[in-house]
């Protein structure tokens, strides 16, 4: 496939998008579109049916990403391409090493009523309540996934579109079923649904994390990285859980403590 729209100005619109986009949480909301970086995450996003707006590569990428890029070449409409020169290229990236490879995809269509409808005693959720670092936030994505989590819901949290996150989740953005909603509706709906609700928090008298029987499944809420879960939020689960450590340590990292619950959620 030759002859692609080539592209060296930064003033072209849909390069001005892209930037725009990658800085700007409300216009990814507005448009319904986020921007992804590279070979593997445009083609998890196309393997997923996540619509490609459009696609930026360079003459180099081509070459190195050849066998990539001709798939997607299979599934879109020419005019979704440009070739962009090496310099724009690196305007663009938000990486030291780019591999010259840049999409604006479209947004899942989100329907909360429908995800609720499909919860099921015996499921297995996370309920993240204001999860503030992209990195962390991709990081938990990207283990839900890896745990087989029915849905993450997100309660206050950073944009899960966030360059950093979609780049920290590694693909799982694409699989992970995720619900944003207020932690007061979202527990009510669990609790609806047949499913047990845990808070996980820094207290010796609550039940230990492995203690726990998640046979049943279940969804743990889990805090802020800095503050953990605010009082009036913690109250409205069924069962405080606990990471019972040793020494004087008596706190992890939130992405850490979410893989660790996420695990045990997996092996009941």
């Amino acid at each position: 496939m030759t002859d692609f729209t080539f592209i060296s100005s930064a003033d072209n619109e849909k390069i001005k998008l892209y930037k725009r986009l990658s800085a700007d949480k409300k216009l990814r909301r507005k448009e319904q579109l986020f921007t992804v970086e590279g070979a593997r995450l445009t083609a998890d996003a196309a393997a997923e049916a996540i619509e490609l707006h459009c696609v930026f590569f360079t003459e180099n990428a081509l070459k190195k990403y050849s066998e990539a890029l001709e798939l997607l070449f299979s599934k879109y409409n020419k005019k979704t391409f440009s070739m962009i020169s090496d310099e724009l290229a690196a305007s663009l990236s938000d990486t030291q090493m780019s591999q010259g490879i840049f999409a604006i995809c479209r947004m899942p269509k989100s329907d909360n009523a429908a995800q609720y409808a499909k919860m099921k005693s015996g499921g297995k959720y996370i309920i993240l309540d204001n999860i503030q670092d992209p990195g962390n936030m991709g990081t938990m994505l990207r283990t839900a996934d890896a745990c087989g989590i029915d849905a993450v819901i997100t309660c206050s949290c950073c944009d899960v579109y966030n360059p950093k996150t979609v780049r920290s989740a590694m693909g799982s953005l694409m699989r992970v079923n995720i619900i944003d909603d207020d932690i007061g509706n979202a527990v009510l709906n669990l609790k609806n649904a047949g499913i047990a609700v845990y808070a996980a928090v820094i207290d010796s008298s609550a039940v230990s994390l492995t203690e726990c029987d998640f046979s049943k499944g279940g969804a743990v809420m889990i805090g802020n990285e800095g503050n953990g879960l605010p009082s009036e939020h913690s109250a409205l689960a069924d069962v405080p859980l606990t990471i019972k450590m040793h020494g004087t340590i008596n706190s992890l990292n939130a992405a850490m403590a979410a893989g660790i619950i996420m695990w045990e959620l997996s092996k009941a």
